[in-house]
């Protein structure tokens, strides 16, 4: 048995505009991890870049219409590709501070910010969870003007947060486990924002009324990695 793999050596006989539809569907959506280093103020990644870019010239140009070069810097040009449409921005927690003031200000210390619409961050355990991380993970995601979801990543072992050492591309997926359990989890999650950024205000002398905070919907996922 031949070890090659397939090959379609006809490709190029098909209609440019055949090939072409075909190189815009091999785009899938895709989850690109996305670390700020603060002392050298830029932006890197742990995803390989598309591969649609590398295969021809021609399936790079029509790449160069979806994928742009994103996540700049005030001292660094973008590097990442990234499609704004379809791909989620997943910015991992911190291992040492956490969701730190760096974290709450990412969209102000990097471009791009304002045409993401999937986001993802980590859930973070409350037996490791530092007392600043739940208001500066409310701060982040307010500071997306479009993101339409946010995924909360879950991790198997709480005490392993800090030492996901994988480096390369992922997914993510729904989260096993008891349903009752995952929706507690949730629960819990959008009780603990209420509390760290819920305001109260009074009306007359005695009864006060608590603005609940405006999150986006969230969604419990869980990574995926290749084996």
């Amino acid at each position: 048995m031949s070890s090659q793999q397939p090959s379609f050596t006809l490709f190029s006989l098909l209609p440019v505009e055949l090939r072409l539809q075909i190189w815009r569907l091999s785009c899938h959506p895709r989850v690109v991890e996305v670390f700020y280093d603060s002392e050298e103020d830029r932006c890197i990644t742990t995803a390989h870049p598309p591969a649609i870019l590398h295969a021809c010239h021609e399936s790079r140009s029509e790449a160069l219409r979806i994928y742009k070069k994103s996540f700049g810097t005030k001292s660094h040009e973008p590097r990442i590709y990234f499609c704004h449409e379809s791909d989620t921005l997943y910015l991992p927690r911190p291992p040492l501070m956490g969701y730190n003031d760096d974290s709450r200000s990412f969209t102000e210390l990097v471009a791009d910010a304002d045409d993401i619409v999937n986001l993802a961050i980590d859930h973070v355990s409350p037996t490791i969870r530092r007392p600043w991380e739940t208001y500066n993970k409310y701060a982040l995601m307010q500071s997306f003007p479009r993101v339409r979801e946010v995924f909360l990543v879950l991790h198997d072992d709480p005490e392993e947060e800090d030492d996901d050492d994988y480096h390369g591309d992922m997914d993510l997926a729904d989260p096993a486990g008891d349903v009752l359990d995952l929706c507690r989890l949730l629960a819990d999650v959008k009780e603990s924002f209420s509390y760290e950024v819920g305001t109260t205000h009074s009306v007359g002398e005695k009864d006060e009324v608590v603005e609940e905070p405006k999150l986006p919907p969230l969604v419990l996922k869980s990574k995926v990695t290749p084996h």
